[in-house]
């Protein structure tokens, strides 16, 4: 027998077996027809705890027309909420529940009819769920003109409403905004002009899409105050310059020499070709001499816009040769070192129209010197800009406060 008879009697086997198989299947549709015999009822072998529900483990009944076997229970709302898994599961997850421990609920089997069985009822145990979880691990910090709300939901499948609350210009003033924990758990409210003598009241809710509900005790905080430092008494070393070890960038380029990263002007804000472009191989440093010294606590930074014209309204934003991770130093003159302060990493944000690229481009990238635990910096004399990818960066804003020291 050659390999051609072997393929057709292979595939016309399997022709068979297909057209077999829905056969079976449709007869098992065909059983359905006009039935209103219940099926026999399932068999609960037993239950593990999850996070605010239970995986219920079954024994479906030896019924040909079986469709699903399903839980139900009440929730908080009194509403009879239910779950099913097909007939060749063997187990299938209920979840809502509002607190842990033992929960009722009811087991049942339902065939192609739409016939249920008789039910049985059975006790299941959920651990904590999400909603308490969350709310426990939930912290609110008090940044500078803003605040950070911090959580901890490995199953993601909560919401974090944060409500604020404070007096201004002689009137209550409130504020909602609404996260998900399929963002970050790690959020800032910002843009808040309010200062250390003005207290903000923080009322934080985490709720589930079951409809249970945790909060924890109302916090008052008051905001971290800061500035923004004028760079009137800035300058930059000459390139080759060497402090603690760390030398200065090359300070010219294709398009632009350093000084462009401190002139107060940036492409976001229209200033075209206004950018640095170092040719050095990163990592490299921009070191900024203060004038005086100060206590840092916030860094804007822009990026080019400019050119790669087939980009469109992004232009080079957030792609090319920008400067998308640095480092940031800050010089112990007592030491006479250079200390380490933090990372920061710049990510795309998710815009709907193209015209919200000019925004982002305006606003720039802002970050916290410490961003887990915001706070002010020692003081300092001399700010380090360590660039670990990218070659380009048209401004660098700092925030932060003259040292009393």
């Amino acid at each position: 027998m050659n390999y051609l008879k072997i393929m057709r009697i292979t595939i016309i086997a399997v022709c068979v077996l297909a057209v077999m198989s829905a056969c079976e299947e449709t007869k098992r549709y065909e059983i359905s027809e006009d039935d209103s015999t219940p099926p026999g009822i399932p068999v609960f072998i037993a239950s593990k705890p999850l996070p605010g529900g239970a995986r219920v483990y079954f024994q479906s009944p030896a019924d040909e027309d079986i469709l699903s076997v399903e839980a139900s229970y009440r929730n908080v709302a009194g509403e009879t909420v239910r779950f099913a898994a097909s007939y060749f599961s063997d187990s299938l997850d209920v979840i809502g529940f509002g607190n842990e421990g033992e929960h009722q609920i009811t087991l049942y089997a339902v065939d192609r009819a739409g016939n249920r069985s008789k039910t049985i009822s059975e006790t299941v145990t959920a651990l904590e769920p999400s909603v308490v979880t969350v709310a426990k691990s939930l912290q609110v910090l008090p940044s500078f003109a803003s605040l950070i709300v911090k959580w901890e939901d490995p199953t993601e499948t909560v919401y974090v409403s944060v409500g604020l609350s404070y007096t201004q210009n002689s009137a209550t003033q409130k504020y909602t905004r609404v996260f998900t924990s399929h963002q970050a758990e790690i959020q800032t409210i910002d843009s808040l002009k309010l200062y250390n003598s003005e207290p903000v009241t923080v009322q934080v809710t985490v709720k589930d899409k079951h409809g249970n509900t945790a909060a924890r005790e109302d916090v008052v905080v008051a905001l971290l105050a800061d500035s923004q430092l004028e760079k009137t008494g800035w300058s930059l070393p000459e390139a080759g310059f060497s402090l603690g070890g760390v030398t200065q960038a090359d300070g010219s380029a294709n398009d632009g020499t350093a000084e462009e990263v401190i002139d107060g002007l940036s492409e976001g804000d229209g200033s075209y070709m206004n950018f640095y472009n170092t040719t050095e191989s990163n990592p490299w440093n921009i070191i900024i001499d203060l004038g005086q010294e100060y206590e840092l606590s916030r860094i804007v930074t822009h990026q080019r816009s400019s050119g790669t014209a087939q980009y469109g309204l992004q232009g080079n934003l957030y792609r090319g040769d920008n400067v998308l991770a640095y480092n940031m130093y800050v010089w112990d003159e007592a030491g006479q070192e250079w200390k380490f302060v933090s990372r920061n990493d710049i990510y795309a944000p998710t815009v709907k129209l193209d015209s919200e690229w000019k925004l982002w481009g305006e606003a720039g990238d802002k970050a916290f010197f410490y961003p887990d635990e915001p706070k002010f910096t020692e003081p300092t004399r001399y700010f380090r800009f360590e660039a670990i990818n990218g070659k380009c960066i048209s401004e660098i804003t700092l925030y932060g406060k003259v040292s009393q020291h």
